[in-house]
């Protein structure tokens, strides 16, 4: 079977890191990556097992997610110090070393008022000794302010009390898992007994968290199952993140770690044996496009969503409460007429498609309606993310316009972090 080019976007070589033509093409039942760089030859990954699949969610996904829209959430850049020292980390390769400024802060948060959330990263935040006077200073102009940490400092209670007084709404929280092994092998130490206590510590002060969960074959991904399970258990956890594994230096040999989000939802679908199917959460991003184009927010195509209702004692995925084999029609009718689909269309296509239960969740469809974002509390609801973040291998410019995160620096504001990345690689390899 001849290849299918499905889409051609620009990419760079992993190795020189220049810019090169990057394809999308259909092969052997499966849909590749594949460039081309003069000095260093071809490189392929496999974006997708499931062919049908991927063209027809990339097809809406071009269709219905505006590229075009103004950013809404940035990144901030506090400091680049960090109290650990994963092997892993994108950090040792930015050139941008500068603290940030409170004037600095100021200025951009002023000049970006209509970004609804900021959250310090980049660097471990709660490093940055004025970290509560600036989440104060967004507070103070009405954003939203999380936090992106590995736990180490939120162990003390009275630290994280101290950010609770400043104001968090959220915290996302690095957490790869219940093996000492993982967190040697993707951070250097045993931090396991400090992230519960962290956890603990949130609950204490109902403070919202995320966990961010890097997922890497071979070494963690046995452990997806029992990290859910155990967000289903903890009401205080509003959402799980499932990152794939990053691979920003060419001299590091670990490309067998690598894994997609798509992969990502079998081994869900396997350990729940089948009460969350593959299938369902393929056409749960179809609503979530639409959902996109209804509230003109940009978001990563290699990023899925699901969304999962905890009950007395378990769980309901949302195919529960929507029928999804209504909504998935309906929005392929607006793609095919070229039709974007607005908040009141969004509104008809839900209310067409709830199944009796659905009635449980109309403070989430409400708080989604108006404001574009569900409820601060949890409660019931929580979402898993399937992510893969921009690296050498897999940046695809095309998609990268349409990240969901802008970051600013002391010295740099960039509306798309994808791009960013491959930008501070640039700049390191050129310096050296």
């Amino acid at each position: 079977m001849l290849d299918k080019i499905i889409r051609i976007t620009k990419s760079v070589c992993p190795e020189c890191l220049k810019e090169i033509q990057g394809n999308i093409i259909e092969r052997e039942s499966r849909i590749l990556f594949e460039k081309y760089c003069v000095e260093h030859g071809t490189f392929n990954i496999v974006v997708s097992r499931f062919p049908e699949d991927y063209k027809m969610l990339s097809d809406c996904y071009f269709h219905f997610v505006p590229t075009s829209s103004i950013q809404k959430e940035y990144y901030i850049c506090a400091t680049r110090k960090c109290n650990i020292n994963c092997p892993i980390c994108f950090l040792y390769h930015c050139q941008d070393k500068a603290e940030l400024s409170e004037d600095r802060l100021i200025k951009k948060m002023r000049e970006l008022k209509c970004v609804e959330r900021f959250t310090f990263s980049h660097g471990e935040p709660t490093l940055d000794e004025t970290l509560p006077v600036k989440i104060r200073i967004l507070k103070k102009g009405a954003k939203l302010v999380n936090i992106h940490t590995n736990g180490l400092k939120l162990s003390d209670y009275k630290y994280a009390a101290s950010l609770k007084a400043a104001g968090i709404d959220h915290v996302s929280l690095q957490f790869d898992g219940f093996n000492i092994d993982t967190y040697i092998a993707l951070r250097g130490q045993d931090l396991l007994e400090v992230k519960l206590k962290a956890l603990d510590n949130l609950r204490m002060l109902s403070i919202p968290a995320t966990l961010n969960v890097t997922v890497s074959k071979g070494v963690n991904d046995n452990e997806m199952g029992k990290i859910f399970d155990f967000v289903v258990k903890n009401k205080n956890i509003k959402d799980i993140s499932y990152i794939t594994y990053c691979h920003y230096d060419p001299k590091n040999n670990n490309l067998d770690r690598y894994i997609m989000p798509d992969d990502l939802l079998l081994y869900l679908e396997n350990y729940t044996k089948g009460k969350i199917l593959r299938k369902n959460i393929v056409a749960f991003q179809k609503l979530f496009y639409a959902y996109c184009s209804a509230f003109k927010k940009s978001k990563c195509f290699n990023y899925y969503h699901y969304l999962i209702i905890r009950t007395n004692d378990d769980y309901c995925p949302i195919d529960q409460y929507i029928d999804l084999n209504k909504v998935g029609p309906k929005i392929d009718n607006y793609k095919i007429k070229n039709k974007i689909i607005s908040r009141f269309t969004l509104l008809k296509i839900l209310l067409s498609s709830l199944k009796p239960k659905s009635l449980l969740l109309t403070p989430y469809g409400l708080s989604l309606f108006f404001k574009g974002g569900y409820p601060k509390d949890p409660g019931k609801l929580f979402v898993v993310t399937f992510a893969s973040i921009c690296d050498p291998y897999k940046y695809d410019a095309q998609i990268a316009l349409n990240c969901g995160q802008g970051i600013v620096t002391q010295t740099d504001e960039h509306k798309n972090y994808g791009t960013y990345i491959i930008e501070e690689l640039k700049k390191e390899r050129t310096s050296s």
